[in-house]
């Protein structure tokens, strides 16, 4: 029995490689580095910050410089949201409306800090009937624990079972599975090229946002 929808957001709400490819290439300026693709940017969202600028830079996960790096991207990623080029990936707009008119109650639980997930979501007022806002921060520890679902989930008001979570990597669907929820794998944003999105263990795999809204439908009018 569906009663809510989780979402993780960057690569799943959000497209929000813009903003890091902005910043990054700011970065690397600043440092006397040539500039890199969008496309680089982006195969390296979903892993985090941390992981954005030591591909960036090209330095070794052990090299001293990365925690100071990291942090300068941090403070200069933290400028660029109030001027965010993020946008709603395809046909999220009618997918938050149609959860809201059917009375499917809905959520984020993000890797994001809330200090740059707050500000960001207030930029779209698409997020204003988000019953839930979970950071890493709130709970201690990120995905793959299952310790954010599970608070979105009290948040919401509701028992795992009767949630799903949407995500565009595995961790997302390990998180999923270990709070009692089926995971659902989305096939846009950053997906890793291994493993492929047949092989997450996802209770489903959608195409696009219009998908999911009709397997939610079809969920909820099961009750």
């Amino acid at each position: 029995m569906l009663q809510a929808v989780i979402f993780d957001l960057d690569g799943t709400l959000l497209d929000t490689e813009p903003d890091f490819t902005l910043v990054l290439n700011q970065q690397l300026a600043k440092h006397g580095k040539p500039p890199v693709p969008s496309s680089s940017v982006r195969k390296f969202v979903s892993a985090g910050a941390g992981a954005i600028v030591q591909q960036g830079f090209g330095l070794a996960l052990a090299d001293p410089q990365n925690q100071e790096l990291l942090q300068e991207f941090l403070t200069l990623y933290s400028e660029q949201i109030p001027q965010t080029r993020a946008t709603l990936f395809d046909d999220i707009d009618l997918l938050i409306a149609t959860l809201v008119e059917n009375g499917i109650s809905w959520g984020i639980m993000t890797n994001k800090h809330r200090r740059f997930s707050e500000p960001l979501l207030a930029k779209f007022e698409n997020f204003a009937t988000s019953g839930s806002l979970v950071c890493p921060d709130d709970v201690g520890v990120g995905k793959p624990d299952p310790a954010g679902i599970v608070r979105a989930c009290q948040q919401l008001g509701v028992e795992p079972a009767n949630a799903i979570y949407v995500g565009d990597h595995p961790r997302d669907i390990e998180a999923a599975i270990r709070a009692g929820m089926p995971g659902v794998a989305v096939g846009w944003g950053y997906l890793p090229e291994q493993p492929p999105l047949t092989q997450w263990g996802a209770e489903l795999v959608v195409n696009n946002a219009q998908e999911l809204m009709r397997w939610c439908l079809q969920s909820f009018d099961q009750r």
